[in-house]
């Protein structure tokens, strides 16, 4: 077989060689030193075999080049890299996993072997090019890459226009050994093991990834056939990745393995942004498992080609994204009071090193950029900044047990931070009495943290943690973007129209506010003329044990969401006590439009309005088919904030919300879990904070809490303006939803009509 390839190939080879002198003289003129010689001149003596894969790929390279992918991938380097380490570690890497600099070529016999080259000038060089990356990219996308001269992964620190650029090459013949993702692994694993040796402090060698431009890149990549087979093995890699289950089927149900709308969202960006396919959510809860949902895959390309992503410099300061500028307006509205405070709080059932975590989150904030960032405001203009990493030493962010004598946990989510001047967070440590463990209060303004990013950095922490209680630093797979990049990126795009329309659409014309006449008034209360204080209370209704799994089937008979399920009781409850033939409902989104920011700690969530109408006669089955439906739809739409879209419809945000009731759910709550260290895990539960203010009429919480033996348990939290609403009223409303529910277990839901849960 060997020597049959060797005849077919032989041809070919010396017609390739004929032009290696003009293709050296132009690549050293374009990429930089000689990194092209003849591989024989410092081969060792002795050839290696190569597997059947490494034939086959060889083979493949060499008779069709163009069905062959080469992964070009560069990363902005941060601008306190220590260059030398980052050589060292790159050198380091190559030196301890030999393949990455071999060749493949014929023996005398005629067989396929592969020789380990030595000179490391072959497979790492620095210089300098005066072009712009994407560009050089695309040229290095279109390098004719043979397997006897050119070796399979190649790095090169490129100084291009006053920014320093790592780039790495990788040739799938790599693919039984490393992946790119390995390699960059381990680089960063060496690079710091480096400078842990020089006693110097850590910063990630790498600030973001960047691509070829689209319009230049190579068509020289593989792109699987889009068949339904080959498209569902691509959905079941996402599938696998965001449920961190390595063995789900192609016939897996996704929700069944703990999927949730928070997770599609990843998936679906994940795809578009890797392969271009478009799915819709409404797609994603009919067609649940991989191989269904690959059918109603279609794709914005011919090819299922990587997206190109934009090259953004970094800068002192940056704009405001859409989403925290409406969210300044509305806390500058409440004269920058702790209104929109996250006053986290855990209670460890473990002891817990507060040195060691201490040095973990310090980890964290390296790594999050968008937890150091300040705002500053001049004639009128907010922008934000981020705080150095160097400089965290000059705030003080982080208190220890020993220095909380007397602090209450009510005490630090009053505090009134100063965004100007300190960091947007408080992490302090209280000690109980007893001996008991500590309890730990993470205070976090909104503007730098959504519920997305709680989940971020509780992962991160406990990867962290784990680091540190081993005496090593934490290494990350890959660096995270800031949303400050995502705010220029924003603002270079401008506000969506398409989208806004979209909204207008749906919202042109709706009810304003919420009016429960039906609601047995309380006399003890005098009704309110005016503004209406933010003052709240608040009320638990607990679904029990056995409610998660029986919502959950009723979710996927009717081929909804959970949430969907508990938003359509929520909005039937409400409507039985109104005379109105509609509600309008706030919720939250994402608001992650970009893949590329789905794991950037930051601010970004939307506040969007859903228009629910209400026929007596519809039956309660035809109320959650088109709830889930109107709030799927909308998710692709979800990028615009609540400001812009009532200015829209005529409903200005000076005159008040369109809405006054808020639904919204926390699934698989990060604040319950575990920290992990090198003696054990370190289990951790949430202490609910109290809720004393709201903006929001009536607030209903979804809780979707994860127990250790893995059941979920299921509370809704009743947030109510005490204005507005009495505690008996509250009640009545929680005894109707509990009502709708109880049918909603029992009950075919097209047999159960709307008019049996009214009130009039």
């Amino acid at each position: 077989m060997k020597r049959l390839l060797a005849s077919v190939a032989t041809s070919r080879i010396d017609c390739l060689r004929t032009s290696l002198i003009g293709r050296l003289i132009f690549h050293i003129m374009n990429t930089g030193p000689s990194m092209f010689l003849q591989a024989s001149d410092i081969c060792e003596e002795t050839p290696s075999s190569v597997t059947d894969y490494e034939e086959r790929i060889w083979l493949l390279q060499l008779q069709q080049p163009e069905e062959v992918s080469r992964s070009i991938s560069a990363w902005k380097l941060s601008e306190d890299i220590n260059l030398d380490a980052l050589e060292g570690a790159i050198l380091k890497v190559i030196e301890d996993v030999p393949s990455l600099s071999c060749r493949y070529d014929f023996n005398d016999e005629g067989e396929v072997v592969k020789y380990y080259v030595r000179d490391e000038n072959f497979s790492l060089s620095t210089f300098s090019i005066e072009v712009e990356i994407p560009h050089y990219l695309s040229q290095r996308a279109a390098f004719d890459w043979q397997a006897d001269q050119h070796p399979p992964c190649y790095a090169a620190i490129v100084y291009a226009l006053q920014e320093r650029i790592l780039v790495l090459e990788y040739h799938p013949i790599l693919g039984e050994i490393t992946s790119l993702e390995g390699i960059i692994d381990k680089i960063t694993q060496q690079y710091q093991l480096l400078l842990t040796k020089d006693n110097s402090i850590y910063t990630s060698p790498f600030e973001r990834p960047l691509e070829p431009s689209q319009e230049n890149q190579s068509t020289n990549n593989v792109s699987p056939s889009e068949d339904a087979d080959s498209v569902a093995n691509l959905i079941l890699d996402e599938f696998r990745s965001v449920l961190h289950e390595p063995n789900l089927s192609l016939e897996d149900d996704f929700f069944d393995w703990g999927g949730h709308s928070l997770l599609a969202t990843r998936v679906i960006g994940k795809l578009n942004q890797n392969y271009g396919f478009e799915l819709n959510f409404n797609d994603f809860f009919r067609s649940a498992t991989a191989k269904a949902l690959a059918l109603q895959v279609s794709s914005t390309n011919s090819t299922l080609s990587q997206q190109a992503e934009p090259i953004l410099h970094h800068a002192d300061s940056a704009p405001l994204t859409l989403a925290q500028d409406f969210l300044w307006q509305a806390y500058s509205g409440y004269d920058f009071s702790p209104i929109y405070n996250l006053p986290f709080a855990i209670t460890f059932l473990n002891e817990v090193d507060e040195s060691t975590f201490y040095k973990a989150f310090e980890d964290v904030l390296i790594r999050h950029s968008g937890l150091r960032t300040q705002f500053q405001v001049q004639k009128g203009e907010v922008t934000q900044k981020i705080v150095s990493s160097d400089d965290l030493s000059d705030y003080k962010w982080f208190w220890r047990s020993d220095e909380s004598d007397g602090i209450t946990l009510s005490d630090e989510a009053g505090y009134k931070f100063d965004l100007t001047q300190e960091l947007p967070l408080r992490v302090r440590f209280m000690a109980r009495s007893g001996g008991k463990p500590q309890v730990l209060s993470m205070l976090v303004h909104h503007m730098v943290i959504d519920e997305w990013s709680l989940n971020t950095i509780m992962q991160d922490l406990s990867k962290a943690y784990l680091s540190r209680s081993s005496d090593e630093l934490p290494y990350w797979s890959e660096p995270v973007p800031s949303i400050s990049e995502f705010a220029r990126s924003q603002a270079q795009q401008g506000v969506n129209a398409d989208h806004l329309r979209y909204w207008t659409k749906q919202l042109e014309g709706a009810s304003k506010g919420l009016n429960l006449v039906h609601l047995e008034p309380d006399p003890s209360r005098q009704e309110k003329t005016g503004s209406i204080s933010s003052s709240a209370e608040w009320a638990e209704l607990n679904l029990g044990l056995d409610a998660f799994s029986k919502l959950t089937t009723v979710a996927r008979q009717y081929q909804t969401s959970l949430f969907g399920v508990l938003y359509s009781a929520i909005a039937l409850s409400l409507h039985s006590y109104s005379d109105s033939d509609e509600v309008v409902i706030g919720t939250s989104a994402s608001g992650r439009t970009e893949a590329n920011f789905f794991d950037t700690v930051g601010y970004f969530t939307t506040m969007v309005a859903h228009r629910v109408r209400f026929n007596q006669h519809r039956s309660v089955a035809g109320l959650v088919t088109s709830v889930s439906e109107q709030i799927n739809d909308s998710m692709s739409y979800a990028d615009i904030p609540i400001n812009l879209i009532q200015e829209a419809v005529g409903c200005p945000i000076e005159e008040g919300l369109m809405f006054d009731v808020y639904v919204h759910i926390h699934s698989n709550n990060a604040l319950n879990g575990a920290l992990k260290s090198a003696s054990g895990d370190l289990f951790y539960q949430q202490i609910p904070p109290e809720k004393n203010d709201s903006m929001f009429g009536l607030h209903f919480e979804i809780m979707d809490d994860v127990l250790p033996n893995g059941e979920h348990s299921l509370r809704i939290i009743i947030t109510y303006q005490r204005e507005r609403y009495s505690k008996s009223q509250i009640e009545q409303l929680s005894s109707r939803l509990s009502q709708i529910l109880n049918r909603v277990y029992v009950d075919d839901l097209q047999d159960l009509a709307l008019e049996q849960f009214y009130s009039y």
